[in-house]
Formats: structure tokens, sequence, C-alpha cells
């Protein structure tokens, strides 16, 4: 019989590394108030209606497959598409930028060559970088910061940039030959301690947990209010089921959730923000399947609108 009690301690030690790896991601019963949308609102509360925002696009500049149980701890669901994204708020006084992508050479090693890569939408980006005023990333992760870290016209996007010191710490890893171009190196850097206005309906603020920069931005058009939250989720389901990675990502991908315990309660946060606010817009950065469905009821607009003025030279 001691085989038996030996095969039940294996078999009872493995479905604990099971849950603790794979299942045990749950967020908490409460946040407080870490996602404050009424503290955003009251930012830009005095925005004159025509400054505001008149829309969101977004490109779609790749995508790869990955398990659904890799990317919502619990989710056996087969597949999942996640889309490598950079997204545009449309305005007035000139457009924001938010997110950088990926470009081909880092989407073919992440993919191991199984991703597909839009190379028309990656050139958009880098023009529209060029030609906005606002330039902003939601965290410093090789899948969002591609065309700014290696842009081919740094010099030409460098005055745009709205970065934090951890997010431009983060980027010289990924610029060609770990050299971040001067002018991109030496740019002035945002304190997100506290919510900050960024530019009329636009609101940005520190949330780490993810990466030491994620931040959370916040935009509100005329018609709706968005929150653009990067990777807090890959997807939505994160969220609505307050389920985060599951942990044995953060063992394959070292810098993913350095803080998961705040991952965790931003997704509680978000949840219950979500829930108290049926209207506003969660924007995670790769569901590629929410992001369409999105596109599908006129949420978000599918491409950069090419009409924006030039920025203007310093």
């Amino acid at each position: 019989m001691k085989w038996l009690a030996g095969i039940a301690i294996v078999l009872t030690a493995l479905a604990a590394l099971f849950w603790y790896a794979v299942l045990d991601a749950a967020a908490p019963a409460e946040a407080g108030n870490i996602v404050n949308l009424a503290a955003y609102r009251d930012l830009v509360a005095n925005d004159a209606p025509e400054t505001l925002p008149t829309a969101v696009n977004i490109e779609f500049v790749g995508e790869s497959k990955a398990p659904s149980f890799a990317t919502e701890a619990g989710a056996f669901g087969g597949e999942r598409t996640l889309s490598y994204n950079s997204f545009q708020i449309v305005a007035p006084s000139g457009n924001t930028i938010i997110d950088g992508a990926v470009d081909r050479d880092t989407l073919n090693d992440m993919s191991q060559g199984k991703g597909s890569f839009d190379e028309q939408a990656y050139e958009r980006v880098l023009t529209a970088m060029t030609r906005s005023p606002t330039v902003m990333i939601t965290h410093e992760h090789l899948d969002h910061v591609m065309a700014i870290a290696r842009h081919p016209h740094p010099a030409d996007i460098a005055r745009n940039l709205d970065l934090t010191a951890a997010q431009l710490a983060g980027l010289p890893q990924h610029a060609l030959n770990g050299q971040l171009a001067p002018e991109i190196a030496s740019i002035a850097q945002l304190d997100l301690t506290q919510p900050q206005r960024i530019a009329p309906g636009v609101v940005a603020v520190a949330m780490p947990g993810h990466s030491p920069g994620t931040i959370l931005i916040y935009a509100k058009t005329a018609a709706r209010e968005y929150l653009f939250i990067g990777d807090i989720a890959w997807v939505m389901g994160s969220v609505e089921h307050l389920r985060g990675r599951p942990r044995f990502i953060t063992w394959i991908m070292p810098g993913v959730d350095p803080g998961r315990p705040n991952v965790l309660s931003q997704l509680r946060a978000l949840h219950d923000i979500s829930a108290a606010n049926p209207d506003l817009v969660l924007i995670p950065a790769h569901d590629d399947a929410y992001l369409r469905s999105l596109i599908a009821n006129g949420t978000l607009g599918e491409g950069f609108a090419t009409n924006q003025p030039a920025a203007a030279p310093e």
C-alpha cells in the first residue's frame, strides 16, 4: 500500500503545482480607488467641447496566436489571436498616438516566424508619430515600442514624445544595437505619479505592476469615454472574470508582471469601474476579437486618419 500512498502524494503535488502555475490568478475582493475615474474626469471637466477628441482609431500592425490559458488563467478555450497595435486619438489641436507596436523582426522572433505583419500599417504608424504632437506608450515592453525605439527618423519624433522615466529607461534594450538615438534618450520625462492632463480630453497616470512604466490613459470624446489599459489585461476576459495571467507566464517571460499583486488589484479596480460605468470603453492592447468588435459597433475606427497637421517645430 505504500506505493499507493506514494502515488497519491505525487498526484497531490502535481495538482498543487498545476493550480499554482496555471490557475492561481484571482483578483482580490476589493482594490480601493486605485483607478480614480472621477479624478480623470475632473482634470478635463473644463475643456471646451470643441477642443475634445473626435475619434479613436487603431492600426493592426501584426498578430500571432497563443493558447487561451496563457492569456487568462483558467481559460481553456483553444487559441486566441493577439494583435500588436497602435492607437490614434484624433483631436482638433493635434492627434495623440498610443503605443508603437512591433516591427517585422521583433514579431518574427516573438512568434518563431508564425505571426503576420502588415508593413503598410507599420509605415502609417511611423508617419503618424512624426506628425502628432503627442506620442505615448502604455508601457515599455518590446511589443509596444518598436516604432519609437527603432524609428528611422528619431529626430522627427523626439519632440512629440511624452514618456516617463521608467518607460524611457526600458527603451535602449529594444533599440538597434542597444543604443537609443540621442535625440530620444535626452527628452524631458513625464511625472505621472499623480494623474496629469496631457491634452484636451486626455489624462494619464502611472499604474506600475505589469511593468515599472505601465500607465493608464483616459480619453474623452463628445460621444464616449475610453480607458487604455495596456497590458494590465491581455484580453478583456481577465477584467470580466477577475483572473490575471497564469503565474507560469511570469516564469517564461521575464519582465512580465514584476508587480503581480498590483496587476491583480488593478483588474479588480477595472472590473468595478466598468460595472459602475457601463459606457466606459476599456481598451486592452492585444485582444484582437474584442478590438474588432469595437470597430464593428463604431466605437473604434480602423486605420489612422491621415489628414492630421504636421507637429509644429520647436
